[in-house]
């Protein structure tokens, strides 16, 4: 419908409406442009970052291949890691089967540590056993993103 308008109104008008428009098309052109380029832009730097990550998530993987590999470590992680680790999961299967079937009553009656005990075993848990984490942070993209709209 515009598209039939505007040549009739541009006839009327005397070639008023077409400088407009074509400024208007340029500005939405130049837009686009530029949102293109910082997605692109963007997109480069994730890559940049994650190719680094990539990188030393290898020599980490590397390093914990040698320092776990040595006999007097798998003898630090079941002395130290393993008791720790027990209890943790006692815990958590104690909470989540009291609280899915006696409603709050301790099924197995495993007791928490005291306030600073409790931090440390956590702290024991989670260097043996956790894994590294999975976010790098806010990428350059989704930061882009937020700012396109």
């Amino acid at each position: 419908m515009g598209a039939l308008l505007l040549p009739l109104l541009n006839a009327l008008l005397g070639g008023l409406i077409t400088p407009f428009v074509t400024a208007w098309v340029n500005y939405k052109t130049n837009t686009a442009t530029i949102k293109e380029q910082g997605f692109a832009a963007g997109a480069a730097a994730d890559a940049t970052v994650m190719q680094a990550a990539l990188a030393n998530d290898v020599q980490l993987a590397a390093l914990k291949v040698q320092v776990y590999g040595q006999p007097i470590n798998r003898l630090i992680m079941l002395i130290a890691g393993v008791p720790p680790a027990l209890h943790f999961g006692l815990i958590f299967i104690d909470t989540i089967v009291a609280s899915k079937a006696f409603l709050g009553a301790p099924f197995f009656g495993v007791a928490k540590l005291p306030a600073p005990y409790d931090t440390f075993e956590w702290a024991i848990v989670s260097s043996f056993f956790l894994v590294h984490a999975v976010t790098l942070g806010t990428s350059n993209v989704s930061s882009w993103l937020g700012k396109a709209k």
